[in-house]
């Protein structure tokens, strides 16, 4: 499915929108479900002025494209019933993320250009997470056909509101991920697909990342627009990477993406954490530029524990890197 986010050099994504929430501005973050900041309007703009609006400052002072998470990872039947909500309002939730997502899209848009700056396109991301935790498989596993059953609900909401595109993240297992691609792209949505790994590059339904993507690539017919990794660090990712191309693998044509996360920690130490690790992001913006330059890796972007911060030495890191290439115009 052809989408003109995959003619995109350099897409930049937003940050660690949970842990940004809960740690920084002190949201009241129940299951890490970032969707009930569409219930308070004063927080929403708090975590617009504070969160959003200097990630898309960064990213168009860079001249980089920008992919804008319409918060609705969690904003699915399961999570949206656990926190006391009712059948309606699944489909008010995500209806919301995506006129919100959209609107602040304009505004930034018109913001840098009222600073002289030509803006990158800025586009409009589903974000949807798995049925369970994001860190393992929980539960019972998911068919295939269970899971698109399941996923289907909210991502018609999903392409009636207009998202640009589906980014499954933190995927924990195959079958689950492909049956949110075949719901994807039965509704005409393109969608990218995003597996979580552990420290030792495996995705949690212990699979080799190359394996992870060969396995989704035979079951839906190269359908996805590309894949990518987010919710870990460099160092969990490069090594797999780096393996892949010694190897000639050729999944490794179809990986084009990383969001990173600040802390070099496992999962389960993330999990036990009670405070914030934002890493260095000088050091992680540095490392995620290396990879873009290593592995051919055009969206990048924070996971866990990134800020605005981290997203600005991104592009600063990027813009530099296209500068050198010859990329960037006069």
């Amino acid at each position: 499915m052809n989408s003109p986010i995959e003619a995109e050099s350099t897409l930049l994504s937003c940050a660690g929108t949970e842990t940004y929430l809960q740690f920084v501005q002190q949201f009241p973050l129940r299951d890490f479900c970032a969707f009930e900041l569409f219930e308070d309007p004063a927080a929403l703009a708090e975590f617009e002025r504070g969160f959003l609006a200097p990630i898309a400052a960064a990213a168009a002072h860079g001249g980089h494209a920008l992919l804008v998470d319409a918060l609705a990872w969690r904003a699915h039947p399961d999570y949206v019933e656990r926190l006391g909500y009712g059948p309606a309002d699944l489909e008010r939730l995500n209806r919301k993320a995506v006129e919100c997502a959209r609107a602040f899209a304009r505004r930034a848009r018109q913001a840098a250009l009222s600073r002289g700056t030509s803006p990158g396109a800025i586009y409009i991301g589903g974000d949807l997470g798995p049925r369970g935790d994001g860190y393992q498989l929980s539960g019972e596993p998911m068919t295939e056909a269970a899971a698109a059953r399941y996923h289907r609900q909210q991502l018609t909401v999903l392409a009636e509101a207009g998202v640009d595109v589906v980014n499954a993240l933190t995927m924990t297992s195959v079958a689950e991920t492909v049956g949110i691609v075949r719901a994807a792209t039965g509704l005409g949505l393109p969608v990218i697909v995003s597996p979580t790994i552990e420290t030792d590059g495996t995705t949690p339904d212990g699979l080799a990342l190359g394996e992870f993507i060969e396995r989704v690539e035979e079951a839906t017919g190269d359908a996805p627009l590309y894949y990518m990794v987010n919710c870990a660090h460099p160092t969990h990712l490069e090594p797999t990477l780096r393996a892949g191309r010694d190897a000639g693998a050729a999944w490794l044509h179809r990986f084009r993406g990383f969001r990173a996360n600040a802390s070099a920690l496992s999962h389960e130490e993330l999990d036990n954490c009670d405070t914030l690790d934002r890493g260095d992001p000088q050091a992680l913006a540095r490392a995620m530029a290396q990879l873009a330059r290593d592995y051919d890796l055009s969206l990048l972007g924070g996971c866990c524990g990134t800020d605005a911060e981290h997203i600005a030495a991104l592009a600063a890191e990027l813009r530099t890197a296209d500068a050198d290439a010859g990329r960037l115009g006069a």
